[in-house]
């Protein structure tokens, strides 16, 4: 496969927009939230921050922005919540952008994502588009990271996708996890890479649970962050109708198999990111702040 270079505008920045998506139940963490979206939840080790506002807060220091914020369950409260944010942060009136995907979330979060090909102020051909999860808490260095492996790989979008990754030993995530017995059955997503010259590409994106590793093993850990073009994603969606795929995952995998390109961009390992899918990630997240890590 050959990697090809392309000529784009003199302000890359300019292009990328990021796209947060908050549509989903949350059925996992019910427990603490049973009336309020998971990026609704409130981190006390970050002086009561919210996930959303957290990572919208990381993505306006770094001017990654139109931020479009994708609702589906219970978006009347993630909607409300970006207008008071706006207000608050005196935001001009396109720098956040509300999508809502109606009954599509229901579908996965892949659709949820798809959803936003059907605005035309948000799905502009020359955009390159920047996806995050709603329900995950990002160091800011580790997104400083990833937005200046983007514009250094910039001129390749049209041709490719991105993918990120930390390399990082699994007794290091079983450490993370030793006081609590029930994440050993997390479910860990990682790459399987080939390398073309110089660069690492994606062969697949594989799940399997922390527990099934052995604790000498080291893994591609994937970063629930991608990078796509208008292209791509106008070959995702031709995909997605014919095809019962639910997530981002699924459908990447497929086009790797019909031969699209997707770079695999490491991220520094000391960089952490937490997704939340139960209470006890809720609690872990705390004990680490606290802690300062």
């Amino acid at each position: 496969m050959e990697i090809l270079l392309l000529q784009h505008e003199d302000k890359p920045k300019e292009n990328i927009t990021s796209v947060i998506l908050c549509a989903g139940e949350g059925t996992r963490v019910r427990d603490i939230a049973k009336h309020i979206p998971k990026p609704l939840i409130k981190i006390r080790s970050l002086n009561n921050q919210t996930i959303l506002s957290h990572l919208i807060s990381n993505l306006i220091n770094l001017e990654v922005e139109p931020i479009v914020v994708v609702t589906g369950h219970l978006g009347e409260q993630i909607e409300d919540f970006v207008n008071s944010y706006k207000i608050k942060n005196k935001l001009k009136k396109n720098q956040i952008l509300v999508n809502r995907s109606g009954v599509q979330y229901k579908l996965g979060p892949l659709h949820s994502f798809l959803s936003i090909t059907e605005n035309n102020q948000i799905y502009k051909e020359n955009r390159i588009f920047m996806i995050f999860p709603g329900d995950t808490i990002f160091d800011h260095n580790l997104l400083q990271e990833a937005l200046n492996l983007l514009l250094k790989n910039y001129s390749l979008l049209d041709n490719c996708s991105i993918v990120f990754y930390r390399k990082i030993k699994i007794s290091s995530l079983k450490k993370r996890f030793k006081s609590n017995d029930h994440n050993q059955f997390k479910t860990i997503s990682y790459l399987k890479i080939n390398r073309n010259g110089s660069k690492s590409i994606v062969r697949e994106i594989k799940q399997r649970t922390l527990s099934s590793f052995t604790n000498k093993k080291t893994i591609h850990q994937v970063i629930p962050i991608f990078v796509f073009s208008f292209r791509i994603v106008q070959e995702i969606k031709n995909l997605a109708n014919s095809k019962r795929f639910k997530t981002i995952r699924e459908i990447i995998n497929l086009i790797i198999k019909k031969e699209e390109i997707f770079l695999a961009l490491p991220i520094d390992p000391e960089c952490n990111f937490y997704d939340i899918d139960s209470p006890i990630d809720l609690t872990i997240l705390n004990e680490k702040k606290k802690d300062g890590q």
